[in-house]
């Protein structure tokens, strides 16, 4: 009888070690598979949701700095006046402000003062001058935005390639993150 004892703990030692394989292989198939979501979410809404940019060059300095990251929201139906949006470019990828929308008339006087529908801009840190893409005043065309960088004077924007299409508006910055000595 101590045999037959024996040979069942035994026979239950076996089936207790299989049963925490078993357990053990459900826990990583599961594990993958909530990865695997993950990283499909992820991929959604990093592609039709958010996006995310790295600034190049200092065309809104001091808000937006070269290297710094922005966080776009893609969704944004409509742009308005002072938007910060990230935009592409013959292909590459830009940061600007939003100064005018379609059908504002946009114009810049000899001494740099900006205006849009006959309203100054008033925050503007540097002088702006007027480019040579467009004729003053200038309405902007239905379906585009006029753009400007922060830091007028280093800035290319709408001043030297025209209004920008609003399908070329990749999205409107909700974050930043400073890169700069990490």
């Amino acid at each position: 009888m101590a045999r037959f004892t024996e040979s069942g703990g035994l026979a239950a030692k076996i089936i207790a070690g299989r049963r925490d394989k078993a357990r053990t292989r459900e826990g990583w198939i599961h594990l993958v598979l909530n990865v695997a979501i993950l990283a499909a979410v992820l991929l959604v809404v990093f592609s039709f949701v958010l996006c995310v940019f790295r600034v190049s060059g200092n065309e809104m300095y001091p808000k937006m700095q070269d290297g710094d990251l922005v966080l776009a929201w893609r969704l944004a139906g409509g742009y308005t006046k002072d938007d910060v949006v990230v935009y592409t470019l013959d292909g590459e990828e830009r940061v600007g402000r939003v100064v005018a929308k379609e059908g504002d008339i946009v114009d810049i006087s000899d001494d740099g003062t900006v205006s849009v529908d006959g309203t100054t801009e008033s925050d503007a840190l540097y002088v702006t001058e007027k480019g040579d893409a467009v004729e003053y005043p200038y309405a902007v065309p239905k379906g585009y935005v006029f753009i400007l960088g922060d830091y007028r004077t280093q800035a290319e924007d709408s001043r030297d390639f025209g209004a920008v299409s609003v399908q070329d508006v990749q999205g409107t910055v909700i974050g930043l993150l400073r890169r700069r000595n990490l």
